[in-house]
């Protein structure tokens, strides 16, 4: 049995490390060859495997994974603001998550953003969590480019215990990935009761379903709009909150390890 999470090295062969890409080039196939049973992160996941590599729809079931049971809202003032001292956190901040490389599109990101500081005289800071990866010099490029290096932060890698912390002291989540084989960091955000945007596509309507604002991550005043909606609505936001703890529930490692 062999689990695929995902096909992005196909797919966005350009925000690839080459090294990386050649290998799964060859590997990947050669271990569905070989294969009794193909597991998938998704559904979308598991179309890519029949549309781009053949394989037999009966070879492929879906197993979703889950967000780990520590993430959940956390209310304790004293672990709050050890956190928000430990990564020097703004008062108030729209949060993203996720290694820097180009897939996770970040650029757009900050462009939106940008857009946003021009529409909304509040505007939260822009929090980036995560480790550099591969190909991530246009993301600090686009902040200089743009004049915002006092209104972004990057703050590295952040410690597993510590992101329930991040994700309740976040205005959002934003997350607008352009290929994901599932995307843990909606789902851990709806957890926390975070409200999240969210990129249309890959699998990510199917971790977020009805409880995400989902927006075209190739359009940039679309996603400045959309995270200007959640910040500047009590009503949304509340409503996006109450469904998005209803989402998370619906994903366990129980099922998970059932199924």
């Amino acid at each position: 049995v062999v689990t695929v999470h995902d096909l992005s090295f196909m797919l966005f062969p350009e925000c690839a490390e080459e090294g990386l890409r050649r290998y799964l080039d060859r590997m990947v196939p050669h271990s569905l060859s070989r294969a009794d049973l193909v597991l998938a992160d998704s559904a979308n996941t598991q179309n890519d495997l029949i549309c781009l590599l053949d394989v037999p729809p009966e070879k492929v079931e879906v197993v979703y994974p889950a967000a780990e049971p520590h993430f959940r809202r956390v209310e304790d003032p004293t672990v709050l603001s050890k956190v928000r001292q430990k990564y020097k956190v703004p008062d108030s901040f729209i949060l993203s998550v996720g290694t820097l490389e180009p897939r996770k599109n970040l650029v757009r990101l900050v462009k939106a953003y940008r857009r946003l500081k021009r529409e909304s005289a509040f505007a939260p800071k822009l929090l980036i969590s995560g480790r550099e990866g591969w190909l991530f010099q246009d993301i600090y490029k686009a902040v200089a480019d743009a004049g915002l290096e006092d209104d972004v932060k990057f703050v590295g890698y952040v410690a597993e215990e510590d992101l329930p912390a991040l994700y309740s002291m976040a205005e959002a989540l934003v997350f607008p990935s352009l290929y994901e084989g599932f995307g843990f960091p909606p789902l851990e955000a709806m957890a926390c009761g975070t409200p999240v945007v969210c990129s249309t596509r890959s699998s990510l309507p199917e971790v977020v379903g009805e409880a995400a604002v989902l927006v075209d991550p190739h359009d940039v005043p679309a996603l400045a709009d959309a995270i200007h909606s959640v910040i500047d609505s009590p009503d949304l936001r509340a409503r996006l909150v109450q469904k998005g703890l209803v989402q998370a529930q619906k994903f366990s490692w129980e099922k998970t390890a059932e199924k």
